[in-house]
């Protein structure tokens, strides 16, 4: 495949999952079995006829959000008697709201992440290739999910094998070339490198000025102290902040999310700030940094975020590997004492 053409399929497969996430945010297809009477979608419609199989169109997950949340209300609702609110199904329609909570901040974030990975090709910005890597591994995770029921619809309706089988095998195709995408985006420019973003660049290896070098003057105390000052900051944080803002987030979670929002907010716009004050390219307008500022901070998020997935990985694996070891270690106690009872006597 030639640059050119890559470069081409690179633009558009941005905008292709947007219009996906706008799509599935509005309208959403679903795939409906007359046969499958264990479904609501296969009961009656209210016409008195059943429905015939094939795929429906019906509310995005936004009005699928707000039906659960009117249905929620009238069941909590204390003009009903107590046997007309049952725990059970309040309690399942508020895990399908927290379900539906998540798919509307996956499609947003897939969004908003197609724009940033667009005008970060676009611009050739140094870190181009990270972000449109995250957008096709997204991408390919979205492909993955639709498989079985369109494998579904095309083996339980003929008539629909017709036009599914065809949308399945684009689908196979589409994870291949984003898998292959994948692999080849950094090197799509070839040796051309954007060196208006130079100082941006070296934003990161700057940051080691501020860290703690190995010096051979270092005695043993500063690490100590070090760690009595982590101690020290970790207690008055937890204390002051996270322990009021854990009371906050149990009594009062509407204000604690509306907090949260602000805070959130806040934060972008001082990054997006200081971006613009010293990554920013004089070649570029205004709004096109402004955008790029946007484009650099989701990156940064990101990576935050999937630091903090790799250390709560870590955590479980850790704690899993330390219970499984004293396991193996009251077995082999008992084996070799037969009188202990898994530890139990110890």
């Amino acid at each position: 495949m030639k640059t050119n053409s890559k470069l081409i399929i690179a633009y558009i497969i941005p905008f292709f999952l947007f219009l996906i996430s706008v799509f599935q945010l509005i309208l959403q297809p679903t795939f409906l079995d007359a046969n499958d009477t264990s479904t609501m979608e296969a009961l009656l419609d209210g016409t008195g006829k059943e429905p015939a199989s094939g795929f429906y169109f019906q509310g995005g997950a936004i009005s699928q959000l707000l039906l659960t949340q009117k249905v929620l209300v009238e069941i909590e609702d204390p003009d009903l008697p107590n046997d007309s609110q049952p725990e059970d199904t309040k309690d399942r329609l508020g895990r399908v709201l927290i379900g539906q909570k998540l798919q509307i901040f996956f499609y947003v974030f897939l969004a908003i992440l197609s724009c940033t990975s667009f005008l970060s090709l676009y611009f050739r910005a140094f870190f181009f290739a990270f972000l449109n890597r995250v957008l096709y591994a997204l991408g390919i995770a979205y492909a993955i999910s639709v498989m079985p029921t369109l494998l579904a619809a095309a083996i339980r309706n003929p008539q629909t094998a017709i036009w599914a089988l065809p949308i399945l095998l684009f689908s196979f195709g589409w994870v291949i070339g984003l898998l292959y995408l994948f692999i080849i985006i950094g090197r799509t420019f070839g040796k051309k490198t954007a060196d208006r973003f130079s100082s941006l660049r070296n934003l990161r290896e700057d940051e080691a000025e501020f860290r703690p070098g190995s010096k051979a003057n270092d005695s043993w105390w500063h690490p100590f102290l070090h760690f009595l000052g982590i101690v020290g900051l970790g207690t008055l944080i937890g204390n002051l902040i996270y322990i009021p803002l854990f009371v906050i987030q149990k009594n009062y979670t509407d204000q604690f999310g509306i907090l949260l929002i602000l805070s959130i907010i806040l934060l972008s716009v001082f990054y997006i700030k200081n971006y613009l004050k010293f990554g920013k390219s004089a070649e570029l307008g205004k709004y096109q940094n402004l955008a790029l500022g946007v484009s650099y901070l989701q990156l940064r998020l990101i990576r935050i975020v999937l630091m903090i997935l790799l250390v709560l990985s870590l955590v479980i694996v850790f704690v899993v590997f330390l219970l499984g070891l004293l396991e193996i270690d009251f077995g082999i106690l008992e084996s070799l004492f037969p009188l202990i009872n898994s530890g139990q006597n110890l």
